[in-house]
């Protein structure tokens, strides 16, 4: 049996987000012997799960042109016909897309290139276009959708959100995976859950790119009304971004300044989490939120957005407490009952332990993967 050789376009490996897990997983996991998987990136790869995908032997196509923007015609047609020449060198059975530009223009080229099976991931929300570039945009957007084989999910509501009409039962729910282990960095077992150490001086945590759709400054206004209940109340914001020195200036506007840390950029994850008592999520776009997963694992309740996977990963408070993003006064009385009567949390963390890490599991992703290939490729529409 002939090995399935499947191309991967995709942006690149510089943020260490939870988006390149998922092209590391298919690099190291799938079957040799079955599947031959490589990578096209356009943006130069430097983010540590990088050195993980050149470690995994796959073979990785780096452009470097970085993503040209519409109204950069000349680029868009050079990128454009790169994949395309690409795609007819390389005779691939299988292009799936991931991000964005990949998922329009690298999609465009592989149908046009004629390559057997198109496969698209849908990982985030698509932000709208312009106003004057939307009526061709959802245009060129149907008409690939002709062409697409599959629409990659990974979670329910992007199926709704981002899937043409008409097209939603070529769509597959492959979860985003956690990758547990990569998490532990070497632990043995899971951070124990255990109850507030001093309810007095309540330590609250974010951990995520500062960045608008984080919410980030929704966590800090809303520490305003905590610090008022319970003034020993500190937050600790871990990971860098845009918007890190306008928070600041939030933070001295609020009279914060003692009762919050910019930590910056932080490997230890796993460790950082344990130590907190609370870990604010307070996003207003979210595709998966991989965040969720790792505060269970990490062993701290969570005071979650009601927005994008978090209801359906958490099944609308059942294995964590959800707030409405948006709302600091809302966020702040949660987060107050919270740290005055945790048993409840302390409970649902325990449950999601024990029942929500299983169901997003490294192996069950790259197997679902896999199959899709397999069916795909067989499929009587393809000719096999």
């Amino acid at each position: 049996m002939n090995s399935i050789k499947i191309l991967y376009p995709y942006l690149g490996f510089y943020r260490d987000a939870g988006g390149e897990h998922s092209p590391l997983a298919l690099a190291e996991e799938l079957n040799r012997d079955r599947f031959t998987f490589e990578i096209i990136t356009l943006e130069p790869n430097t983010s540590t799960i990088w050195t993980a995908v050149k470690n995994s032997g796959c073979t990785v196509h780096e452009l470097d042109t970085g993503i040209p923007r519409l109204k950069e015609p000349l680029g868009m047609i050079k990128t454009i016909y790169t994949y395309y020449d690409m795609f007819r060198r390389l005779k691939p059975d299988i292009v799936q897309t991931q991000s964005g530009f990949c998922n329009q223009w690298a999609r465009l080229a592989a149908i046009a290139a004629r390559v057997p099976v198109v496969i698209v991931t849908v990982n985030f929300d698509e932000p709208e276009p312009n106003w004057y570039l939307r009526p061709f945009l959802r245009r060129l957007d149907r008409w690939l959708a002709r062409g697409t084989d599959a629409y990659v999910c990974i979670a329910s509501h992007l199926m709704e959100q981002q899937v043409p009409t008409g097209f939603r039962d070529r769509s597959v729910i492959i979860p985003q995976f956690f990758d547990l282990d990569r998490f532990l960095e070497g632990r043995s077992d899971l951070p124990a859950i255990d109850a507030l150490t001093d309810p007095s001086r309540p330590i609250l945590g974010f951990v995520g790119r500062l960045e608008q759709e984080k919410g980030i400054s929704v966590a800090i206004e809303a520490m305003r009304g905590i610090v008022d209940a319970i003034p020993g109340a500190h937050l600790r914001i871990i990971g860098t971004g845009t918007l890190e020195s306008d928070l600041k200036d939030q933070v001295a506007a609020l009279g914060l300044t003692e009762h919050v840390d910019f930590v910056g950029h932080r490997t230890d994850v796993c460790d950082q989490m344990a130590a907190m008592d609370l870990l604010l999520i307070p996003s207003y776009n979210e595709a998966f939120g991989l965040v969720v997963l790792e505060s269970i694992a990490a062993g701290v309740p969570l005071l979650g957005s009601r927005s994008g996977a978090f209801p359906e990963i958490l099944e609308d408070g059942k294995y964590g407490t959800l707030a409405d993003p948006a709302a600091p006064d809302a966020w702040a009385t949660a987060a107050i009952n919270l740290i005055t009567d945790p048993s409840p949390a302390l409970t649902k963390l325990e449950k999601a332990r024990a029942e929500v890490l299983g169901r997003y599991t490294r192996s069950a992703s790259v197997r679902q993967h896999a199959d899709l290939y397999e069916r795909l490729i067989q499929s009587p529409e393809k000719g096999s």
